[in-house]
């Protein structure tokens, strides 16, 4: 064996034995709930839905124009700014003004044009009572003055169109109106909502609806406000069901004087009679299919015996009830369920827990 064949045999050999271990793999980040009963009362199921507000419009200006005035507020630091998300609003008030000097100009002219219609109608008046004028010129200059009013009329409505107002009391969700910015009719320049009223919005099977009822009242709870109690009335159902979910839409509307209930919460509310008390409700993103195997279903499951590993397990399902489905067999109540990431983890894979 030549010298340069030894030294490259005893490198591999040297490698081989010696080496650096392989990096450890780093914990994947998941988050988890921990899960119960589906209800303390027996047979009872948990539906999510969305607060929205009891009415909401888009303002828009009648007339286009460049943004001149944006109505100023006084902000929590004292200082004036434009009015924005979140400000309440009177029904009248003021929110925006377009650059009015073309309008004012319109209705001089109009102004100027109907005294001169208005002239030339009393003269003809009376040139035609006095024979002096025939009928068709007396006709002719009635036309041009009544045009000469509708004229007016129309500039003087333009002129208050370039002032934009709040049609209701309530909040602004949303306003994409700037000072120098170009508005009419075709763009919103605010969005405004009512929310001294909101309604919870959620969808429920067949075999639900049927058991409800316009008026009737239903528990419900706020992500957000967790200890507070709150009791929707159902105000609509929807005669129809989705044709692509097949569950029919409810809307539960409950005060809001406080004005603490925002649009776009999350809120659930709590039905009775239709899963059993033996059931477990988890998240549907907890849901995985096994590996190699399309029929059946399984969890992750995080236990502290286990390392902070992932633990896969085969379960049997339910019913879907909203974002949440019923686990007939495979877990227990006070288990931890992967949600967020359950898709990239492995069985026996190490994982952080993210809070």
């Amino acid at each position: 064996m030549s010298r340069m064949h030894w030294i490259a045999a005893a490198a591999l050999a040297a490698t081989a034995c010696g080496g650096d271990p392989p990096a450890p793999v780093p914990p994947v980040p998941v988050t988890v709930v921990q899960v119960g009963s589906s209800s303390d009362d027996p047979g009872a199921t948990r539906y999510s839905g969305a607060i929205k507000a009891d009415e909401s419009v888009d303002v828009a200006f009648r007339v286009s124009g460049i943004v001149d005035a944006i109505t100023q507020v006084r902000g929590a630091d004292g200082r004036l700014r434009a009015i924005q998300d979140g400000d309440p609003v009177r029904k009248g008030q003021v929110l925006a003004r377009l650059r009015q000097a073309e309008y004012r100009d319109q209705v001089s002219d109009a102004d100027a044009t109907l005294r001169q219609a208005e002239a030339d109608y009393e003269r003809a008046s009376q040139l035609y009572e006095n024979r002096s004028i025939s009928k068709a010129e007396y006709d002719a200059a009635y036309a041009r003055y009544t045009a000469s009013q509708a004229r007016r009329s129309q500039s003087a409505i333009s002129l208050g169109d370039a002032t934009l107002r709040a049609p209701l009391d309530g909040v602004i969700l949303s306003r994409s109106a700037q000072v120098g910015s170009l508005a009419g009719p075709t763009a919103a320049a605010f969005s405004l909502a009512d929310t001294r009223v909101v309604k919870v919005v959620f969808g429920v099977p067949d075999v639900v609806v049927a058991r409800l009822k316009l008026g009737q009242t239903l528990p419900i709870q706020a992500e957000a406000l967790p200890n507070a109690r709150l009791e929707g009335r159902i105000t609509r159902i929807s005669p129809s069901a989705d044709p692509n979910s097949r569950v029919f839409e409810v809307e539960a509307a409950l005060p809001n004087p406080q004005g603490r209930l925002k649009v776009g919460m999350l809120a659930t509310l709590q039905l009775g009679g239709e899963v059993r008390n033996t059931e477990i409700l988890v998240p549907l993103a907890a849901i995985v299919r096994p590996a190699g195997d399309t029929a059946s279903y399984a969890v992750y499951v995080v236990a502290d015996s286990a390392g902070m590993r992932a633990r896969l397990r085969p379960v049997r399902l339910g019913q879907v009830s909203g974002n949440l489905i019923a686990v007939r067999e495979g877990l227990r109540a006070g288990e931890r369920v992967i949600v967020r990431g359950a898709t990239i983890v492995t069985d026996g894979q190490t994982v952080q827990i993210l809070h």
